[in-house]
């Protein structure tokens, strides 16, 4: 256990003795009750920090618990869409839905991050969910331009070698650079340009953005596991605790 985690026990530990009953307070004997109290103050005196962080944890619950009626009511549609571009294994025991905007900084340095999870996983099913938040009305929509792009090149079959082109890619995401991109990974462009008018693409893109929103996403990246959200990049671990927290509960569930 490293030291946040002990600490976070302590402050846990504390929080609980605090709450106890008269009675189960009572049964403890008094001077072994003032040395636990002790311990616990000086703990948290030295380490303040400890407060600040179970109250981002607390905060963190509470707006889990808030998404998720929401991410229930709409979970068939985020998972079970059989035209949304897949990830990963397609037959992974958990699912990732990842909203995300190609224009995103922190979406793009995450990348490698959620790919080395999925890899060297083998067992989680990533769903990219395009989620064009950073388009401004006074400017060329470049989020969504990329977003139709995506969805139109899985159209070709190639979703996974365009994303993974464009988000790993150093340079700024402009109209420019997505059919550069584009072209780099062997998509036929004309095509490309062609069916990213299909109104049904258009329409797929809204309403994701739409039942994001209505989840309480409001920036990207965002990641829906099981029972659990992640709120921007958060890293390697962060995830990957959440995938075992995931097949935790699948396990339980089957018992």
């Amino acid at each position: 256990m490293n030291s946040k985690s002990i600490v976070f026990a302590a402050a846990l530990a504390g929080a609980a003795f605090q709450n106890a009953n008269a009675e189960e307070r009572l049964a403890i004997d008094p001077a072994e009750r003032a040395k636990i109290e002790a311990v616990l103050q000086d703990y948290l005196l030295e380490n303040p920090e400890i407060v600040m962080y179970a109250i981002r944890e607390l905060q963190r619950r509470q707006t889990v618990a808030q998404m998720l009626p929401s991410i229930e009511m709409y979970r068939s549609f985020l998972e079970e869409d059989k035209d949304a571009p897949v990830l990963g294994n397609p037959n992974g025991d958990v699912t990732i839905v990842e909203f995300f905007d190609y224009r995103c900084g922190y979406c793009r340095r995450h990348f490698p991050d959620v790919m080395r999870l999925v890899e060297e996983d083998g067992n989680i099913r990533l769903l990219p969910k395009q989620f064009p938040v950073l388009d401004r009305p006074e400017e060329k929509a470049i989020s969504r331009l990329a977003a139709q792009a995506a969805l139109a090149a899985n159209k070709q079959g190639k979703f996974e070698e365009f994303h993974t082109a464009l988000m790993s890619s150093g340079v700024s995401v402009t109209e420019d650079s997505i059919y550069k991109t584009a072209a780099s990974v062997g998509l036929d462009v004309t095509r490309l340009k062609a069916d990213m008018a299909d109104k049904l693409i258009d329409k797929r893109i809204g309403n994701t953005l739409a039942i994001g929103q209505d989840i309480g996403f409001e920036g990207t990246p965002g990641y829906i596991i099981g029972k659990d959200v992640v709120l921007g990049a958060e890293g390697y671990d962060r995830l990957k605790q959440a995938v075992s927290r995931a097949r935790e509960k699948l396990a339980d569930a089957s018992q």
